[in-house]
């Protein structure tokens, strides 16, 4: 087979690869309800493309082939994020630039060395595009849906987390009721007139039902307290949340590389044992200078 011909194979399995996990990254996001399958299948896409991506970034001579296989995976991006053109843009270039920066430094490395080290070849160039590609998947997950929910949801108190909490005060707040009356558990409607009741409803945005007692008035009104207070800061919220999955994955990342580079080492040695590529040693002439 000719050495066009095994590039350009190269080139269709980054290309292959990169759509299969863009897929995975749009039913993530977008669509959820994951599976312990789905989460194999998507986890074993980035895999097989972090592979492709080593082998495509030290075996594919021909820039055009390299580089024109990448831009085609990035332009199928597109056919599953286009909800804001302008910002996966800006992170797609990005992703462009430290794919081009991490080929480089993977050919500079394997051109220097003597006695090829995949680890230290794979190693220089392979990590900044990962933290890129992180970059970009945070910012797909700032953009998406489940983000959506998040800046519009409301917050609320576990229930049981609010009895556990409002217990050392019970003694406090049963003084300050009307004479009498030493139960939270009694119902509102037996200290609060109606009018009373329409003025704390009207006041708080809150229902107080019939059979509503004085502790879930107050499980209501501390509701209401928490999420008045969130609103100046809620805009915040999906911003850290992204940056948590970004460092998150970062963490992940130390993992992930040293996986895909062991798994990239052996894949290549299969080819070598199966002649699709081979080792060979070259002379090369350097200058020095001497006394």
């Amino acid at each position: 087979m000719q050495k066009l011909h095994k590039e350009i194979i190269l080139g269709f399995a980054v290309v292959l690869l990169g759509v299969f996990c863009w897929y995975f990254l749009k039913y993530v996001f977008y669509i959820g309800n994951l599976t312990f399958g789905c989460c194999a299948l998507g986890i074993g896409s980035f895999i097989l493309w972090g592979i492709a991506l080593c082998l495509a970034m030290l075996l594919i001579r021909d820039k055009k082939i390299l580089y024109g296989s990448f831009i085609l995976t990035l332009i199928s991006f597109g056919m599953f994020f286009n909800n804001e053109p302008f910002y996966y843009l800006v992170g797609l270039i990005i992703l462009f630039w430290a794919f081009a920066i991490g080929s480089a430094k993977v050919r500079r490395e394997e051109s220097v060395q003597v006695n090829l080290n995949f680890w230290r070849i794979w190693k220089r160039g392979l990590p900044i595009f990962i933290t890129v590609l992180i970059l970009m998947i945070a910012l797909v997950y700032y953009f998406s849906p489940s983000l959506d929910k998040v800046r519009k949801a409301e917050l609320r108190i576990p229930r049981n987390s609010f009895n556990l909490a409002i217990k050392p005060f019970e003694r406090l707040i049963k003084e300050r009721l009307p004479e009498g009356i030493n139960d939270l558990d009694v119902q509102a409607e037996e200290i609060l007139t109606k009018e009373q009741i329409k003025e704390l409803e009207d006041k708080y945005e809150i229902d107080i039902k019939e059979e509503d007692t004085i502790k879930d008035f107050l499980y209501k009104l501390a509701n209401y307290q928490l999420n008045s207070i969130k609103g100046p800061y809620q805009k915040f919220v999906p911003i850290g949340l992204a940056i948590a999955l970004f460092l998150g994955l970062k963490l992940i990342s130390i993992l992930y590389v040293a996986i895909i580079i062991m798994l990239s080492w052996l894949v290549l040695k299969i080819l070598i044992t199966l002649k699709f590529i081979r080792i060979e040693i070259e002379t090369k002439e350097v200058e020095t200078v001497k006394l």
